[in-house]
Order: C-alpha cells, then sequence, then structure tokens
C-alpha cells in the first residue's frame, strides 16, 4: 500500500520584499514520487532554486528557494511547489492525477512550452539548457480538465457532443478573438492532438470514456 502524501507549509517563496507562504512536498515525500513515476519519465529528485513569473503567484516575479523538484527527462525540473488550492492536494491524494499530470505536461511541452515552463526559451540541440515547469499552472489546467470536463466528457459518444458542450465551458479555444473563439475546430491539427490528450487524461478517473475522435 502507497503511503500518503500531503503538501506542508512552504515559506521559501519572496515577490518584492513579501515572503508568500504556498505548499509544498518534503523532499522523503519527493524521493517516494521519484521512484513512484520512473515510467512517465522521471529520472530523481534534488532541492534547488528558481526565478519567474508563474502561476504561483499571479505571474508575479517570485524567487523560490531550496525548492524540492522532480527531475524529468533530465533536463527538466519539476517543483513540488503549489498554491494552497484544492486541485494541489487532489495530485496526491486521487491515484490518477499524477499520471495526468505528466501526460498533460508533455503534451504542453510539445505543443504550448510557454504555459508550461517559466520564462520559456526554446533550447537549442547544442546547448540544452535547464527548464522549470510551472507547476502550479499545470496542476491547474489539470483540475480544469478532470473536475470541470472530466465527467461530462466521459459520457460524450460524438465529437458533435463535445463541440457543443465547448461552446459553453470553452476547455478547448482555437486562438480566435471574438464569439468564435469558443469552437473547436476539427480541422486544427492542434486543437485536435488536445482534445486526444484530454481523452486520455478523462479515461484515468474514468475508465468507460469512449475515445470518439
Amino acid at each position: 500500500m502507497e503511503e500518503e502524501i500531503t503538501l506542508k507549509p512552504f515559506r521559501r517563496v519572496l515577490s518584492g520584499y513579501e515572503v508568500l507562504s504556498k505548499t509544498a512536498l518534503t523532499i522523503t515525500d519527493c524521493s517516494e514520487l521519484a521512484e513512484r513515476y520512473k515510467q512517465f519519465g522521471v529520472d530523481g529528485y534534488r532541492i534547488g532554486d528558481y526565478s519567474g513569473p508563474s502561476y504561483l503567484n499571479r505571474y508575479l516575479e517570485c524567487s523560490i528557494k531550496s525548492a524540492p523538484m522532480l527531475v524529468y527527462k533530465r533536463n527538466i525540473f519539476i517543483p513540488m511547489v503549489f498554491r494552497g488550492a484544492n486541485e494541489s492536494q487532489k495530485l496526491f491524494s486521487e491515484p490518477s492525477r499524477m499520471p495526468g499530470f505528466f501526460i498533460l505536461l508533455d503534451w504542453l511541452i510539445e505543443n504550448r512550452p510557454e504555459k508550461a515552463i517559466i520564462n520559456y526559451r526554446a533550447p537549442s540541440e547544442f546547448h540544452p539548457e535547464k527548464m522549470y515547469v510551472d507547476s502550479a499552472y499545470v496542476a491547474f489546467r489539470l483540475s480544469e480538465i478532470l473536475d470541470v470536463g472530466g465527467f461530462p466528457i466521459s459520457r460524450f459518444k460524438t465529437l458533435e457532443e463535445f463541440i457543443v458542450w465547448n461552446r459553453i465551458y470553452h476547455l478547448i479555444e482555437n486562438g480566435q478573438i471574438g464569439r468564435h473563439s469558443r469552437i473547436f475546430d476539427k480541422d486544427n491539427p492542434t486543437n485536435v492532438s488536445e482534445l486526444k490528450m484530454i481523452l486520455q487524461v478523462v479515461q484515468l478517473k474514468y475508465p468507460e470514456t469512449t475515445f470518439f475522435i
């Protein structure tokens, strides 16, 4: 039986002159997660510093000291520091969440790295740079997928049902401006890829989910 993992208060986030209180895993829990999620590309864990605007502090510049992190695919670091919100604790209390986190993270890195990576700059082939994941954003987006869209999406049998629902809840946006921005574009490869990823994540929690695209 896996040990319960819980977030603890973390006061090593500095924004301007203010010390912010967030939540984080202990380094012992990071060790447990590193072993548990090797199959998803986790190589280990470490403690480190990073800085930049992120969802953690409403995209204001902040510095985080001695943060526990997972090492992911060699040069990507996933800080285990989060906002004090329900979606953060659900990552570790619901077994489907962390696998979904990695599926979503992979998609974001490939398709919208500026959303997933703090201060994103494309690494060159010869000089790969360390990248720090905006873990708080990924946890929030995962919550949007599972807590807003999970149950209804698991019941859809056709793409048309999703398109009608998405016009109201706009889980997927096509980048257009105005009243057409909520329309899922089935001819847009990125929209299609995102929906396939969402279905994969939703199926982790709702095994009866139909892959209707």
